[in-house]
């Protein structure tokens, strides 16, 4: 079966979940802006043409012709690529599936599924309601689209990150809260430094956590400037990006939380496929992320400042306790989260959309 998926980027942190699909089927990946993927793959890529109409994207070069000669489609749901979308007035015999996060969000609007439905909002719903199958990030927004969408037709695949096999933690190696992400200003990347000094300050030993900040972005020099002002160079360690996923599985291995004050993205799923509660606020920026957070079981969601205060002092205090809230964390990765987990999501959603069809081919999912 020949699978084509329509994205913007290739993103690098989806190689795993892309290679596992690529041996059920025949995969290629198209793509406008950029790969990310410094790697040989096991799929074909296409890099599109395209031209900006307003703030809409054309894809030029016959993109109807090539779609067509694909058994199924699956495409970023932006509304701004006009091209993706148009496929629903002139297909053949191919399958078509919108890929969406269901709810939008952004730094500026927090994900939210209580929201009131917009005129916009019902429109997007009906609109993705006429393909042959609809795959979400996450299950909590099928609540969202109830009587919008044919919820027999919607299908997730878990959004997630892959992650080294590790071992069980060991309590004598632990010694260090981890933060992992790009470094922007609404992250609250401060509101963290600040709790974790106080903490260290209450706690008053020498053998306190230490705070590793893993990261490039904008407030990377400012940070740099703060620390050093501080005087705070001993205790916490801006250690600029890190791609190498072993150097990455070594920090969450000696790490009893990782914190992210405001931001809550896939840095979620690597904390928990790591076996680390994950820490944030509780209405923290997110895709969705956040919800695989059970609160005080596998992670924990927190309100003020002063509680990320007392959440830190007791993980010094009590490391045990967030050495099992690490191992739910984990479990729950292993449970639903997986790269198998998100490729068994497309599998079901291509499946469901060539069942009226004599000569489509079931895909078998993985065990």
């Amino acid at each position: 079966m020949k699978v084509l998926i329509l994205q913007s980027h290739i993103s690098s942190y989806n190689i795993p979940v892309y290679k596992l699909l690529s041996r059920k089927v025949e995969l290629t990946l198209a793509y406008t802006i950029a790969n990310e993927a410094d790697e040989d793959l096991s799929f074909k890529t296409l890099k599109l043409e395209y031209f900006n109409f307003y703030n809409f994207i054309i894809i030029k070069n016959n993109f109807r012709k090539l779609c067509n000669s694909f058994d199924v489609v699956i495409f970023m749901a932006d509304l701004h690529y006009l091209s993706f979308w148009a496929l629903l007035l002139f297909r053949t015999n191919t399958k078509l599936i919108p890929w969406t996060i269901g709810i939008r969000a952004s730094y500026k609007r927090l994900y939210s599924l209580t929201a009131k439905k917009r005129v916009i909002d019902l429109l997007y719903g009906k609109l993705l309601n006429s393909f042959d199958s609809v795959i979400f990030y996450m299950k909590q927004p099928i609540l969202f689209w109830r009587g919008i969408i044919n919820e027999e037709k919607i299908f997730v695949a878990h959004n997630t990150v892959d992650v080294l096999e590790n071992g069980p933690k060991q309590i004598n190696y632990i010694n260090s809260i981890l933060f992992i992400g790009s470094l922007y200003k609404e992250k609250k990347i401060y509101e963290l430094i600040e709790s974790y000094v106080l903490a260290k300050k209450n706690i008053n030993t020498k053998d306190f956590f230490t705070l590793n900040i893993v990261g490039k972005g904008e407030e990377y020099s400012n940070i740099e400037l703060y620390i050093k002002e501080k005087k705070l160079t001993k205790s916490i360690f801006l250690l600029g990006p890190i791609y190498d996923e072993v150097e990455i599985s070594k920090l969450f291995s000696k790490s009893i939380l990782c914190i992210s004050p405001n931001q809550a993205g896939l840095s979620v799923l690597k904390s928990m496929g790591y076996g680390v509660p994950f820490v944030t606020r509780k209405n923290a920026i997110t895709g969705g992320e956040r919800l695989n957070i059970i609160n005080n079981f596998n992670g924990i969601l927190y309100n003020s400042r002063a509680e990320l205060v007392d959440i830190i002092s007791n993980a010094f205090l009590n490391k045990q306790e967030y050495i099992e809230m690490g191992r739910n964390a984990k479990e729950y990765y292993m449970s639903n989260a997986t790269p198998k987990h998100m490729v068994n999501g497309f599998i079901e959603a291509i499946n469901f959309s060539g069942k009226t069809s004599k000569t489509f081919k079931l895909i078998k999912k993985y065990g």
